[in-house]
């Protein structure tokens, strides 16, 4: 890939900024890029005062790098640098302040902290990188690195467009904080600038470091739409039929968005299970003489609480089940108010990094934990799957929530961790163990079943316990599945086994309120 290296000069001026009123100050920005950029690397030096004793950085709360379109874009009144959103942008926030909630309790024992507007509820350090596309918060994550040091700190953030958005990177003095794609972004012309909330924090050397000219417009997607702002409530399963014959020949990508939006009777009050599913006939019928169908997860979320909003995923591994005709489902747990649902699958024609050729269910439904008497090794039966000719290298896909609570022992499922270990061995039906060496192949990936940045889901401020660590999951948020890939030899059997086990956990509450379980969707893509 060639790059053009250039040199941008700063403009400190505010006056010729619009609109100018502001809740922060505007400290940089740069000359604008003379065209669209395929990738653009951003740089500029930060000093953050070091924090108090209690945590907090004064009335400092952070800053934020937007990179903007200067044709299309503008900032509003009421735009603040440590959350920078608006339209026709993808802005990075670096934010030293998250409010610790009051935990006091009130004459009845209620603690109204769970349910407010704070988030920080386990007092974990305020340094949060956050990425913003278009006028809405995306990635937000806690960094590891500390930068709150009343020392100068190196940021060099980049932007990679690539089939459905880019790739975004974001270091602090080498130290890699995101590495993450944002999707249904498009490229543009932009200029860089900063802003500040609060006295105490410096910025100098904004600079564009480097560029690269998009030579050719990226392809736009063939958008089709299974559900559009259909009413789901009572815990309907909601059908549609979906066409796939207009889908490229070849695809790059397909990116999957998942929209809640308010209906009449306005928001559900409630976080609950909600997932997309496909219909894939067998070839069988049943004894009516009905097509039998087999069922695959697209896309699990859960809802938030009384508020909308929108995710996307990356589901080109599933690409083989998107072909002819096929049923589309969506299913949401509420049995109170609603939701408004759309879901589409926007397909981009281009060259995958890898072909998928096959995806095979694993293992599906709901897995009662903590009951020796419904062990979970009689759910998570060990699998042998036949390696489909032509298959070069595979990967598990296992989406796995936790749910249930107190008095289940350690709050499970919801509220409790638990490592679990996925197994894949590759072997030969026969019996004759792998063809390198007469042995089996094995290989054994760990993974802690929890989720510790509820708290920091872009989907926030919510209406109820929307902070709390929970297991593998967040209220307002999608479900990003644990994903294992194998090494190459693992197909030069003719067989993979894959077993799933969890680490051992009694449940001595059985049979006082619903039973803990984990609700599991795991597949195998092969790809050539």
């Amino acid at each position: 890939m060639r790059y053009a290296l250039s040199t941008v000069i700063l403009f400190l001026s505010l006056t010729v900024l619009t609109p100018t009123a502001m809740g922060g100050e505007l400290v940089a920005r740069t000359a604008p890029t003379d065209s669209v950029v395929e990738s653009v690397w951003v740089s500029f030096r930060a000093k953050f005062p070091t924090p108090d004793d209690s945590g907090y950085s004064g009335q400092n709360r952070g800053l934020g790098l937007m990179l903007i379109d200067p044709d299309r874009g503008s900032l509003s009144e009421d735009f603040a640098w440590d959350e920078p959103n608006t339209d026709h942008s993808i802005a990075f926030g670096f934010d030293v302040h998250n409010q610790i909630p009051d935990k006091s309790e009130d004459e009845n024992g209620r603690v109204m902290g769970w349910f407010d507007a704070d988030g920080n509820w386990y007092e974990r350090p305020q340094r949060e990188v956050s990425v913003h596309a278009n006028g809405r918060e995306r990635i937000n994550v806690r960094s590891d690195y500390e930068f709150r040091t009343s020392e100068w700190v190196d940021v060099d953030v980049q932007v990679r467009y690539q089939l459905g958005g880019a790739q975004v990177l974001v270091r602090l003095d080498g130290q890699t904080i995101i590495d993450q794609p944002v999707w249904d972004v498009r490229p543009m012309r932009l200029h860089a600038m900063v802003g500040i909330e609060g006295e105490d924090i410096e910025v100098r050397d904004l600079a564009i470091t480097r560029t690269t000219k998009l030579d050719a417009p990226l392809p736009e997607p063939v958008r089709l739409t299974a559900f559009d702002a259909q009413l789901l409530q009572n815990a309907a399963r909601l059908k549609n039929d979906v066409d796939f014959s207009s889908v490229p020949e070849s695809v790059g990508r397909v990116i999957a968005t998942m929209t809640l939006s308010e209906p009449e009777m306005g928001y559900d009050h409630w976080d609950k299970k909600g997932t997309v599913g496909i219909r894939i006939p067998t070839g069988e019928v049943d004894d009516e003489g009905n097509p039998v169908t087999e069922r695959f997860e697209v896309f699990r979320f859960i809802t938030p609480y009384r508020r909308g909003w929108t995710w996307h995923m990356d589901v080109t591994d599933l690409l083989p089940l998107f072909e002819d005709t096929r049923q589309m489902e969506v299913h949401i747990g509420t049995y109170m108010k609603g939701w408004l649902v759309t879901f589409t699958l926007d397909f981009y024609a281009g060259t995958p990094e890898r072909e998928p050729i096959a995806v095979m269910n694993l293992w599906n439904g709901e897995a009662e934990i903590g009951n020796p008497e419904k062990p979970t090794e009689d759910f998570y039966v060990p699998r042998d799957i036949a390696v489909p000719e032509g298959a070069t290298s595979a990967r598990v896909r296992a989406t796995v929530t936790g749910h249930g609570m107190y008095p289940n022992s350690n709050n499970a499922g919801e509220f409790m961790p638990i490592w679990r270990t996925l197994t894949i061995s590759s072997v030969n039906s026969g019996g004759g163990g792998d063809v390198l060496e007469g042995d089996f192949i094995s290989m054994s990936a760990r993974n802690h079943l929890w989720k510790t940045d509820c708290y920091l889901n872009p989907c926030r401020p919510q209406g109820g316990t929307w902070k709390f660590d929970r297991s593998g999951w967040a209220p307002g948020d999608k479900v990003d599945p644990w994903i294992v890939d194998t090494q190459r030899e693992f197909i030069l059997g003719d067989t993979l086994r894959i077993d799933y086990t969890l680490d051992p956990y009694l449940n001595e509450g059985r049979g006082e309120t619903w039973a803990p379980h984990h609700w599991t969707d795991a597949v195998v893509v092969f790809y050539k």
